[in-house]
Order: structure tokens, then C-alpha cells, then sequence
């Protein structure tokens, strides 16, 4: 689904919605053999994200980032001077997540991305700012991270994509994009343990 505006899941359990964010601190230097074009990366990262978010239990609310798509050069001493494309989208939580249950909701982050085969590139087990990076198969990059005052973020990524023209102008493109403060209490992952 290609959306250019944020929409908003109002469901402590179940629902989904598409959605994106900002390019993460990080870029992955894996691109995958075929190139696909930014409207079916998109896509691609859009279906990555909801896998993720409704293996959450109970799943939490959620919104769409902003979605991005642009150019981006490859990192110094890799693939020389080429030029790549690439398209991100992420989901912002919006359920309070408790410190004791932020690990708790990582792992399980974590043990949906080793179930599909994906490879875990980073894991942070500290107790208030936990996060975890891996990359699929087909060289997609996702990450969950806790932002410092427990907002927290799920990109997609997917670089080395052919530039469409079909992909309408992304709003927002260029701006910052930090994710919300949390404000929808849940009983199970905003409880304090």
C-alpha cells in the first residue's frame, strides 16, 4: 500500500495500517541482485512492518512515519561511486511501553525477525533503550529502537532500487521526523513490572 500521509491504528489488539520513517543513523552496505523499483520497495517494506507489528502480542497502536525515498552514494570503499536508490517506511508506536516490558517486547521483535530466517546485524539488551537490527534475504534492513523517552520507532528499508517515476511527491521529504511520545495506555505493555 503507497501512502503519503500518516493514518493511525486505534487498537490496543489488532489492526494494522501502512506507514514509514525517516533513513535510519545506520545504511546497510547489502543491496539485493534484482532491482525493483521504489513503488514496489515500498510496498515490499509496507508488508516487512506489518509482519512485524502483528506479531506483536497484544499488538500495539500504531501510526505511520513519514514515509522517505531518495538517493543515497554508497559508503566510502564500497561499490565505488555508484549512485543507489532507496526507500524506507516505519511504523511509530504509540502504546506506553513500560521499562520492565521494553526488553520483553525487543525479544520478541527479535524472535519473529530469527523465525522468518533473517539475520539479526545488532542487538542492544540494555534495559531502558533496547533495540535489534537484521537484514532479510532479500537484503531489506529493519530495526526497532527506544528513543530516550520511550517513543519507539520500526523501519524498513530497502536500498539499490530503481528510481520510479510512478512514486508520487513524498510530503514531509527532507523535514525531520521524530517519532511521538507514546500516549495510548495498554494493560499488558504499559504495566508496570
Amino acid at each position: 500500500m503507497q501512502s503519503g500521509g500518516a493514518e493511525l491504528n486505534l487498537g490496543c489488539p489488532d489492526g494494522f495500517r501502512a506507514g514509514a520513517v525517516a533513513v535510519p543513523d545506520w545504511w546497510p552496505v547489502l543491496a539485493p541482485d534484482v532491482t525493483v523499483d521504489q513503488l514496489d520497495a515500498g510496498e515490499w517494506c509496507e508488508k516487512l512492518l506489518r509482519e512485524t507489528v502483528e506479531a506483536l502480542r497484544p499488538v500495539p497502536v500504531w501510526q505511520e512515519a513519514v514515509p522517505r525515498a531518495g538517493v543515497r552514494l554508497a559508503a566510502p570503499g564500497r561499490r565505488g561511486a555508484e549512485v543507489l536508490w532507496y526507500v524506507t517506511r516505519g511504523r511509530d508506536l504509540l502504546t506506553v511501553v513500560s521499562p520492565g516490558r521494553r526488553a520483553e517486547l525487543a525479544g520478541a521483535v527479535e524472535r519473529q525477525w530469527r523465525r522468518r530466517g533473517w539475520t539479526i546485524t545488532s542487538l542492544n539488551a540494555g534495559r531502558d533503550r533496547p533495540g535489534v537490527a537484521a537484514t532479510t534475504r532479500e537484503g531489506s534492513q529493519l530495526v526497532l529502537c527506544f528513543g530516550e523517552f520511550g517513543e519507539i520507532r520500526v523501519t524498513a528499508s530497502q536500498l539499490g532500487v530503481a528510481r520510479s517515476e510512478r512514486v508520487p511527491e513524498l510530503p514531509g521529504a527532507g523535514e525531520p521526523d521524530p517519532a511521538p511520545l507514546p500516549y495510548v495506555h495498554c494493560a499488558y505493555w504499559s504495566a508496570l513490572v
